[in-house]
């Protein structure tokens, strides 16, 4: 399922906004961790070569053109989560899934990802502060509600408390990535695309910097007469 999203469609052709394709979890601009870091292992592949190895796992699993897997999409009613998901719904009715999107009010989507009560969910997440720790430590198997999928792998767990038990900043990085990339392999989640800041600042503005987290006190910027 993952493998058959077009990403790249996705991000160029429908957000248009410098989103970028996300084939990790990390973004690659967060702070505290490593350089070029963990990927899905078929990420470079071509898309096409992706559809077919989707049909084939897809066939190995028991779903065929007579028998096909069908899943219902839970999104909230926003335009931008309908747009995304029909993007999704129209990739996997190409390697013959058949998906029906299901739209709530967001408080009531997210009670049903709460409460379990959801086949695949559509939903975003930005970081609390800047370090990958805000948002590998939502797949941990006692992270409760959050962990909408429970994905629980104890060898990802025990990765994330050495790393909280290491000084070192780039040893620290390291076991985080070997953690995320175990989750990556696990096909944990699904990640579509990393999100951008959107602000329009006047150029009278100074002190204006752009940061990942995109926190920007009053106290550090001036108008120019």
């Amino acid at each position: 399922l993952s493998e058959a999203i077009d990403r790249h469609f996705i991000t160029a052709k429908l957000q248009r906004a410098g989103q970028q394709p996300a084939y990790s979890f990390v973004p690659p601009i967060t702070a505290n961790y490593v350089k070029n870091g963990p990927r899905l292992r078929w990420a470079d592949k071509p898309f096409e070569a992706r559809q077919v190895e989707a049909r084939a796992l897809l066939a190995q699993a028991g779903y065929t053109p007579k028998n096909p897997l069908k899943i219902t999409i839970l999104s909230a009613n926003n335009t931008d989560s309908l747009l995304l998901m029909e993007a999704v719904q129209a990739d996997w009715r190409a390697v013959g899934v058949e998906a029906r999107i299901e739209q709530a009010e967001a408080g009531v989507a997210f009670a049903q990802y709460r409460s379990r009560a959801f086949q695949v969910g559509s939903m975003s997440w930005y970081g609390d502060f800047n370090d990958p720790v805000t948002f590998l430590g939502l797949m941990k198997s006692d992270t409760g509600a959050q962990n909408y999928g429970d994905y629980k792998n104890p060898e990802y767990d025990a990765r994330l408390a050495q790393a909280d038990q290491e000084p070192d900043v780039n040893r620290r990085a390291q076991i985080l990535a070997r953690a995320e990339q175990l989750m990556l392999d696990d096909e944990a989640m699904v990640p579509i695309s990393f999100g951008v800041n959107r602000n329009l600042v006047s150029p009278r503005v100074t002190g204006w910097v752009d940061n990942p987290p995109s926190f920007h006190r009053t106290r550090w910027m001036c108008l120019k007469r």
